[in-house]
């Protein structure tokens, strides 16, 4: 953590004002409320996006949005695409009025898989103006201007284990794969909405009965025959991040 730790208050310290960002599937659950305690006492405005909007209905994004707005000290709640390229035009309204057109820099934060890379890439794709090095800053590091006065840090900040609710850090870092799995789907299981049972065959039950039936289901089998259930595991991890798997709740 110390590391890491480390990267995320330089960051801090140099930007302007912070971008959490959260999944839109779970938004709630994947911020973080003792970073937000943290830049509270740091005085620096931040914003939740809510990242991958595109994987959830959009009833769903409003109420998560009005949620959060009245529910954190955030200057805005806005969600986004980074798939679709959707919410950058919002996003930097916000900004640009919070800081009344003066210059800002901002820097990303946020839990791995929520899309940080995906974000800056997204809008410095859209800024017409070529990346540039900041002088007496870390070397390699650069700031990606996206406006006239806005500027975007290009390192994302990846938030430690520690900063994460403590049923998410076994999904968010896992150790043990069946484990992250079955807490994944406990999750699934009480949600309002979710592609599961279409996209595996079976209700998402947090059972070793259910990773066996995935795994014959997609030919996941040891030598000898016996299905694999820790290959089923990895599966439903990696579909549940890259967004093929979806699910949606507060």
């Amino acid at each position: 953590m110390k590391k890491a730790w480390k990267v995320i208050i330089s960051e801090i310290k140099l930007a302007d004002g912070i971008l959490e960002i959260v999944d839109a599937r779970c938004p709630n659950e994947t911020r973080s409320e003792k970073l937000e305690r943290l830049l509270e006492r740091m005085e620096k405005p931040f914003w939740i996006v809510m990242n991958k909007t595109d994987l959830v209905p959009k009833e769903f994004s409003e109420r998560a949005k009005n949620f959060l707005k009245q529910n954190t000290k955030a200057v805005d709640v806005v969600f986004v695409s980074a798939k679709v390229f959707y919410g950058y035009n919002i996003l930097r309204r916000s900004i640009k009025e919070f800081f009344k057109g003066n210059k800002a820099r901002l820097c990303v934060v946020g839990f791995p898989n929520v899309g940080k890379s995906s974000i800056i890439n997204a809008i410095a794709k859209e800024s017409k103006v070529s990346v540039a090095p900041k002088p007496g800053h870390t070397k390699g590091k650069q700031w990606i201007r996206v406006g006239n006065k806005l500027f975007i840090s290009d390192m994302p900040g990846v938030l430690p284990k520690e900063f994460a609710a403590e049923i998410w850090r076994e999904i968010l870092f896992p150790k043990d794969i069946e484990n992250a799995a079955f807490t994944l789907l406990e999750k699934i299981s009480k949600a309002e909405g979710t592609n599961f049972s279409m996209l595996y065959g079976v209700h998402p039950e947090p059972s070793e009965e259910t990773l066996v039936k995935i795994a014959k289901k997609l030919n996941f089998l040891k030598s000898g025959g016996e299905p694999d259930s820790s290959r089923a595991a990895q599966r439903i991890i990696e579909d549940w991040n890259s967004g093929k798997l979806t699910a949606w709740w507060l």
